[in-house]
């Protein structure tokens, strides 16, 4: 991993301080620098609550558990979650914002209140890693479907810069017409064979060319499929396929697939919202 930024938002929780130890783990031997935040989003909680001695308790736990963090790596903010983590990506430079999965009921969700991950990524321009393992991190193998667009083109470039030593696997899914459709439009047998066939080497051939055109230093594989692209065939074919890291764009279709993959993966997820 190249020398980033990195921004955590924490609630505090046992959960989000083993996070916390887990980033601190995978970048002690880089220079990386570890930035946290946390926001009290609650109105009744913001009438309440001294900001001031609120950081300095919050700060104060923090150093029980990371010795070796210092008060101006600590941010304790009041107002909206999304709009906060926007404003101190910016504010820092940040290039990689780490979040816990918000699901109800599940521990980040106490802490973004209102807010939810999904939300959060929506509002960001910067790569966001939804942590879902409680693994530690390792990102030696990193996962990344494709629709072999410019879009996808330039996201592969930008993961494999951040994730230099890493291994790429690409992964293409693509669906022949089905044969019933074809006879719609009054193609024989011999016909709707040979148009298949087109298909699939066109298919191919697009998927290839894709691959090659990928100005990256990394290790890369292409891992190509002939089946519909959908969540639930891609986490089944994860668990044939060594991966510690999927990484996925949102931009057309891709935005319903990325997001519904974030809610159903249990491998760590990292994910840019592409204009």
């Amino acid at each position: 991993m190249t020398k980033n930024k990195i921004l955590f938002a924490t609630d505090f929780s046992q959960k989000s301080f083993k996070i916390i130890e887990n980033i601190l783990n995978y970048i002690q031997h880089s220079e990386n620098e570890l930035y946290i935040i946390h926001v009290i989003e609650n109105r009744l909680l913001q009438e309440k609550v001294n900001k001031d001695i609120t950081k300095k308790k919050g700060f104060k736990i923090l150093k029980k558990y990371f010795p070796n963090l210092e008060e101006k790596q600590f941010f304790c903010v009041e107002g909206n979650v999304e709009e906060q983590v926007a404003y101190h990506v910016d504010k820092l430079v940040i290039s990689l914002v780490i979040l816990g999965y918000s699901k109800k009921n599940d521990f980040i969700s106490r802490f973004f209140e209102s807010s939810n991950t999904k939300d959060i990524v929506r509002n960001l321009n910067t790569l966001s890693l939804i942590m879902k393992s409680k693994k530690n991190i390792c990102f030696n193998n990193i996962l990344i479907p494709t629709d072999l667009s410019k879009e996808s083109k330039d996201y592969i470039l930008e993961v494999s810069k951040l994730f230099p030593d890493a291994k790429i696997k690409i992964y293409y899914s693509y669906l022949l017409p089905y044969e019933r459709r074809l006879n719609f439009y009054s193609l024989d047998k011999d016909e709707t064979s040979e148009f298949q066939k087109e298909a699939k080497e066109n298919s191919l051939k697009n998927a290839n060319d894709f691959y090659n055109s990928l100005e990256i230093k990394n290790k890369k594989k292409l891992i190509i499929k002939e089946t519909e692209l959908s969540v639930e065939n891609f986490i089944k074919d994860t668990k044939d396929i060594k991966t510690d890291l999927i990484a996925v764009h949102t931009t057309g279709f891709f935005s319903f697939f990325a997001f519904y993959l974030v809610e159903h993966s249990k491998i760590n997820i990292l994910i840019k919202k592409i204009n």
